[in-house]
């Protein structure tokens, strides 16, 4: 084998290790659409604007993909949810500690293998695959933009679903960003918000390449 032929596998095997491992949620989206929103890459993002989320969706209060709790609400991502999300807690998530009175926190799928998860079964995210902790989050009632909020992800959740088109078009909030959205008196009694949401990684149009999904 000749010096060059040698650099050249050396150049390949670099690059195969610096390759970026994408989550099963943007591998999901690709394969279904061909594109997903807000990637980083221009020939991987989608151009659609965003699509509304007409779901009541619910606080979240408890962190931790492995706490033994029932799930029984979702709540989608951009791609239109139909179920509102359960309320989780403060304490020690996917993405470290965090508090969920006090910040402005999403909670994003972490995959169908929650007994012993991987890098590669992480939905968005999981206890091994934190590449999009603490990426920023923008969301807003159903067409009314001027109730933008922006959020970092804080931590994953099961959503109790193991199917990928359920997971990954799921959301959870913080206590706080719930609050954000200044819930009617019916809405704090029930714990939705009602009327919908749409969201997404905060880079819809490439501005933000730190901040788009993989």
């Amino acid at each position: 084998m000749n010096r060059f032929s040698v650099f050249l596998c050396l150049a390949l095997s670099i690059a195969a290790v610096k390759a970026t491992e994408h989550t099963t949620c943007f591998n999901f989206f690709m394969k279904k659409d061909g594109c997903v929103h807000s990637s980083a890459a221009n020939s991987t993002r989608c151009q659609a604007p965003p699509k509304d989320d007409p779901a009541p969706v619910q606080q979240f209060a408890l962190v931790s993909q492995n706490a033994k709790r029932s799930e029984p609400h979702r709540v989608d991502r951009r791609y239109n949810s139909q179920n509102p999300v359960f309320p989780i807690g403060s304490g020690t998530g996917n993405c470290g500690l965090y508090d969920s009175a006090k910040e402005l926190g999403v909670c994003l799928w972490s995959g169908a293998e929650q007994t012993n998860p991987t890098v590669q079964t992480a939905g968005w995210v999981n206890s091994l695959k934190t590449s999009n902790c603490g990426k920023r989050i923008y969301i807003h009632r159903t067409g009314k933009p001027d109730t933008v909020q922006y959020a970092k992800l804080v931590d994953g959740c099961s959503f109790n679903t193991t199917v990928l088109d359920i997971g990954c078009t799921q959301i959870g909030l913080s206590i706080q960003l719930f609050n954000k959205f200044n819930p009617s008196e019916k809405e704090q009694t029930d714990q939705l918000l009602y009327g919908g949401l749409t969201w997404d990684f905060d880079n819809l149009h490439g501005q933000s390449t730190q901040q788009a999904p993989v």
